[in-house]
Formats: C-alpha cells, sequence, structure tokens
C-alpha cells in the first residue's frame, strides 16, 4: 500500500517511492543519511532472519566529509546480517571530484581508484596510475618504453674498460646503473631496467667484438711470426 501518497505511478509513467516528484522511471526518493538501507535488489534465505539480512542492497551515509570520511553511497552484500564485500562511493570536493573502493570480507577496503582515476591496491594513496601494495603475477606484462640501440650509433661514446673500472671503484655500481640506494629509497620502473640491461648488454656486445678484433690482430701476427720462423728453418736447414 502507498505511505499517505507517497508510493505513486504517475501520468508520466515514473514511479515514486518515498516521492510525490520521481525523477526517473523508478524514483525511491526517500532520504537515507546516517546509514540507513534504503533499497533492497534481492534476498536470500540462509541468514536473512538475523539483523538486516542475507542481501544485496544500497545503503546511504551522508554528504558531508565529516561523517563517513565522506562516503555517500554503498553498494553492499550482507550475509547472516554481517557486511561481507561492498562497493563504496565517495563524495570529492564539491558536486566532483568523487573516487570509489571496493571491500572484501568484512568491509575492509582492498582497492581504490581515486578522482585522479589511478588505482590503488592494497594502499589508499596510489602514487601511479596503478599502485600495488603486494606482489604481482602475471602470464605477461608490455611495457612502451624507449630502448638502447643508440649504443650503435657513431656519436655513441662507449667507455674503456679502465673507465668502467674506475667508476665501480668510486661507486659501486656500473654506469649508467641506480645505485642500490636509489632503488630500495624510489623504485626502479620496469621499463627503465629493462632498457638499462639491453644498453649494458649491447655494451658488453661492442666490448666482445673490439676484443675479438685484437684477437685476431693478434692471431695474424702469431701467424706471420710462424711464417717467418718456419722460413728462417728452412732456409737455415738448406745451408
Amino acid at each position: 500500500m502507498p505511505r499517505s501518497g507517497y508510493d505513486t505511478v504517475f501520468p508520466s509513467g515514473n514511479i515514486g517511492i518515498g516521492t510525490t516528484t520521481p525523477r526517473a522511471n523508478l524514483d525511491i526518493g526517500y532520504h537515507i543519511n546516517n546509514g540507513i538501507l534504503g533499497a533492497v535488489f534481492g534476498r536470500l534465505a540462509e541468514g536473512d532472519t538475523n539483523g538486516a539480512g542475507t542481501y544485496l542492497g544500497v545503503r546511504g551515509y551522508e554528504t558531508q566529509w565529516s561523517n563517513y570520511g565522506g562516503k555517500s553511497f554503498a553498494l553492499e552484500h550482507r550475509f547472516y546480517g554481517s557486511l561481507n564485500s561492498s562497493i563504496n562511493f565517495y563524495r570529492g570536493g564539491g558536486d566532483k571530484g568523487g573516487f570509489m573502493t571496493f571491500a572484501t570480507y568484512d568491509g575492509t577496503e582492498r582497492v581504490r581508484i581515486d578522482p585522479a582515476g589511478k588505482v590503488g591496491i592494497g594502499t589508499v594513496s596510489p602514487s601511479h596510475e596503478l599502485a600495488v601494495n603486494g606482489t604481482v603475477r602475471a602470464k605477461e606484462v608490455i611495457v612502451d618504453t624507449g630502448w638502447s640501440d643508440f649504443v650503435f650509433e657513431d656519436s655513441y661514446r662507449l667507455r674503456s674498460l679502465a673507465e668502467v673500472e674506475t667508476h665501480i671503484e668510486e661507486h659501486g655500481n656500473l654506469p649508467d646503473v641506480p645505485s642500490a640506494s636509489e632503488v630500495e629509497s624510489e623504485g626502479l620502473s620496469v621499463g627503465k631496467a629493462q632498457k638499462i640491461m639491453m644498453q649494458k648488454i649491447e655494451e658488453l656486445t661492442l666490448y666482445m667484438i673490439e676484443q675479438e678484433k685484437k684477437n685476431q690482430i693478434q692471431q695474424n701476427e702469431i701467424e706471420d711470426l710462424r711464417k717467418q720462423l718456419s722460413q728462417q728453418n728452412t732456409r737455415y736447414n738448406s745451408e
């Protein structure tokens, strides 16, 4: 039955529950501040007699930051009246700027999408487009970044091994490679790490090519000496 004329089907076809001026096809216009359960989309029999029951529904909170930390609404799943998981909607500083969080187990926040669209997993203040406070495991990760073929350009100055040795003795790390303390304090981009490693592999390849050339020159000189020695022995034996 309608509650004092608040549950009404209007000529426009809009249905109002808790409002005489529905602004949608179905408008549950009753204000659900202060953690009131406003709508239930479905219930399950098990545990439904405990507290608020077992359901999927919408709970309202507040529009002020001072209450509920800025939470406006939550789409929540409760079991035996206890909060399990929920999607929480928070207001911004004005009419824009809101963010969302995803909670599991007992309503504990696990994922946050902040106002700038940055996603945090295990962190409430994501510093990057995706920030994970934990371990990431994937079958494949594709990183778009620059590459290190500049090592093969004629203008590239390849350090001598003596210079590399001096740098290691002075700094404790390879040239162009972040130190352990820098990585510990600032982290290291996967793309940057791959670029640096490829740069060092390409430099090492150049060192090997250079060494091979030196070895070949030495081998040629050895062969020439052998020929000269053989010729001298031949002349000596013929005398």
